[in-house]
């Protein structure tokens, strides 16, 4: 999905939390970073992506912080409060009418922990609110219908966060007997989860988990490993997780079932339908 101009302003907002959040209130470092970003801005054509954009700027940030993971702290802080959520939501999914659906909508609601958008977030108020109205557009009954015939499952996956819901997911789709791949961030960028933090959730224990061998908020296939583009390629079922994968992946042919948290209006605008900033989707695309 090429870039907006709507994108710019936002992640300038991004810019500034990461600067602070990478060297405290020292402004001499931080008007540094944010002049760098104003540099940038004249360069950004209308084939770049904002993960793309997004990874120049962070590469910067952990330039001038002498830090190669500017959000760990923010990671650690939100896979503490996910776990602690976990044992609350196990329950819910396995005694719901419908496990699976279930264990999409709590993948969805994971998804709000997005340092991309905001560092302030309430996993209790999503998690009820999506309990309450569910996916605002759903593709499910399609999903199940492919899901009969499918052999192997690529996931995507988004933030640290929500991986630890990621695992509910996971346990509903083996039991279909299929060949399911988890595809991670290969380094630190904003708060997506890499191999690191995917093996302390323990996903390894459940599924086949690799790097997809991007450093950007959000799979760019130009920058993906051989590895990940053949599971990608022959997969029979692809589930992209988050905001920032759908920017990456929206344009290529490939048919994929996005599952997310709508953060902004130019993402609902793109998704059509009537949807709207908050709304949880699950669209294939």
């Amino acid at each position: 999905m090429k870039i907006e101009y709507d994108c710019i302003p936002c992640i300038c907002r991004q810019v500034l939390e990461a600067s602070r959040m990478a060297v405290g209130e020292d402004r001499k470092i931080i008007r540094d970073i944010l002049n760098e970003y104003a540099r940038m801005i004249p360069d950004i054509t209308d084939d770049d992506s904002a993960p793309q954009i997004v990874t120049r700027i962070q590469n910067y940030i952990k330039q001038k912080a002498g830090k190669d993971d500017i959000y760990l702290e923010f990671k650690e802080k939100n896979i503490k409060a996910a776990q602690q959520y976990y044992p609350t939501i196990e329950k819910l999914v396995k005694s719901s009418e419908d496990p699976l659906l279930s264990a999409l909508i709590m993948s969805a609601v994971g998804n709000s922990i997005d340092a991309g958008v905001s560092l302030n977030v309430d996993i209790e108020d999503n998690v009820k609110r999506a309990i309450e109205n569910g996916f605002s557009h759903s593709d499910y009954p399609f999903f199940k219908e492919q899901l009969s015939n499918a052999n192997s499952i690529l996931i995507i996956a988004d933030n640290a966060g929500e991986a630890v819901f990621d695992k509910l997911l996971i346990q509903e789709l083996l039991k279909y007997k299929v060949n399911l791949t988890y595809a991670v961030r290969d380094k630190p960028i904003l708060n997506d989860v890499t191999m690191k933090e995917a093996k302390n959730i323990g996903i390894d224990r459940y599924c086949s988990l690799i790097s997809s061998g991007c450093d950007t908020p959000g799979i760019v296939l130009k920058n993906a490993s051989k590895e990940f583009l053949q599971i990608f390629s022959n997969a029979d079922i692809i589930i992209s997780k988050g905001q920032g994968n759908l920017e990456g992946l929206l344009d290529e042919s490939k048919p994929i079932f996005y599952l997310l948290k709508i953060k902004c209006h130019v993402i609902a605008k793109r998704l059509n339908g009537g949807l709207k900033t908050g709304d949880f989707v699950f669209k294939y695309y």
